[in-house]
């Protein structure tokens, strides 16, 4: 299986993929791989319907937003898999019907645990200030913030909520995750986790 991405050009830390291949036009896509949406800026408060208050982006899309947007709109008629990383996953969860939290308290910085459905603790790499709202898209919830709850901020609310650190987005067939696997080893326990996430559901 192939990896397609805009933004990405390190080799796969999941070591599941048999090649990286660069791709900005969506008609380049095809069934034999996966895309991958990797980290970077806050994408636009526009692209999940709310005012510019807390996050650090224009009120318009940036030309990366769109043309990452027309890649996964075209994975998703494709039915292709697709991988969020970061940004990528909060890109992921605005394209997919959700929402982000603009601001999270003090933001997720450094190495932190998270718990996942299968009963196990990682420690997982991360650095943003934002995360994925979920209560308006189909997903299934696999890792969560350990032990701890965040003040998060939308464009009008502040509510207190578990951060969700690696999620199925159902609908669109993307496994998002909110921390950095590709700062950490492909021997992480974490990264061999999130790893098995995709292979059992995608190949």
């Amino acid at each position: 299986m192939k990896l397609y991405s805009a933004y990405f050009r390190s080799q796969d830390p999941f070591k599941l993929f048999s090649e990286t291949i660069p791709v900005y036009d969506p008609e380049e896509l095809s069934t034999d791989g996966a895309l991958i949406l990797w980290g970077g800026e806050d994408i636009s408060p526009a692209l999940y319907n709310q005012d510019v208050i807390h996050a650090r982006a224009s009120k318009h899309p940036s030309s990366r937003d769109l043309i990452e947007a027309t890649l996964f709109n075209a994975a998703v008629k494709l039915g292709i898999p697709i991988i969020g990383v970061c940004r990528g996953a909060q890109l992921a969860c605005a394209l997919s019907g959700g929402t982000l939290y603009q601001h999270i308290q003090g933001g997720h910085h450094q190495d932190h645990a998270v718990s996942t459905f299968d009963g196990q603790t990682f420690y997982t790499t991360s650095c943003h200030h934002q995360a994925l709202n979920l209560s308006k898209v189909g997903h299934e919830l696999l890792a969560w913030d350990k032990d701890r709850t965040t003040v998060a901020y939308t464009d009008k609310d502040i509510v207190e909520v578990t951060i969700p650190e690696v999620v199925l987005l159902t609908e669109s067939n993307t496994l998002a995750i909110q921390g950095h696997p590709e700062w950490m080893s492909p021997t992480t326990p974490f990264v061999k986790w999130c790893a098995h996430q995709f292979k059992e559901r995608f190949m």
